[in-house]
C-alpha cells in the first residue's frame, strides 16, 4: 500500500498521490480491511478492470483532494506566520473559518493521516517550497512529502 503504518519505510510521492491512496485506504475500511480487500501490494486492485479502478479513484479523489488543500492552507498560514507548529485555533483564525469547517477538515484529514493530530509535520515539508511566488493550486500534485 503506501507505507501508512508505524515501522514500514516510509515512501516519497507527491502529497496528492498519498492522500489518494489513504483514501482508497479508507474506502475500503481501513488497512486491514484494505489488505485483505487489494493484498499487500494492491495487487488485487491493480488486476480490476480500468473502469473499476476508475470509479473508486472518482469515488475517492473529492476527499483527498479537501485534505491535500487542508495540509497546503496550513503550511501557508504557518510560513506566512513564521510558525513552525501550528493549531486548528490558529488555523481557523488566519484564513476566518468557521469552527465548525475548520474542524471537519480537521476530522477529514486525521481520517487519512491518523498517525498525526495537525498537519504540522507534513506542512513543514512543503514549507521550503514556499518561497517568491508560488503557485498554491500545484502544489499537492509537485512537492514530494515523506509518509
Amino acid at each position: 500500500m503506501t507505507g501508512v503504518t508505524v515501522g514500514k519505510k516510509r515512501k516519497q510521492d507527491t502529497l496528492l498521490a498519498h492522500c489518494i491512496a489513504r483514501a482508497v485506504i479508507d474506502d475500503a475500511g481501513g488497512e486491514a480491511a484494505a489488505r485483505e480487500k487489494y493484498g499487500d501490494d494492491a495487487s488485487a486492485l491493480a488486476a480490476q478492470s480500468k473502469w473499476r479502478q476508475v470509479r473508486l479513484l472518482l469515488k475517492v479523489t473529492p476527499k483527498a483532494s479537501r485534505v491535500a488543500g487542508f495540509i497546503v492552507l496550513w503550511a501557508l498560514a504557518m510560513k506566512d506566520e513564521g510558525k513552525d507548529t501550528y493549531t486548528i485555533s490558529e488555523y481557523q483564525r488566519y484564513y476566518a473559518e468557521n469552527e465548525r469547517q475548520a474542524y471537519r477538515q480537521q476530522a477529514e484529514f486525521r481520517e487519512l493521516w491518523p498517525e498525526f493530530e495537525t498537519p504540522n509535520e507534513l506542512a513543514r515539508q512543503i514549507a521550503p517550497h514556499l518561497r517568491g511566488k508560488v503557485d498554491a493550486t500545484k502544489l499537492p500534485s509537485s512537492v514530494q512529502v515523506m509518509a
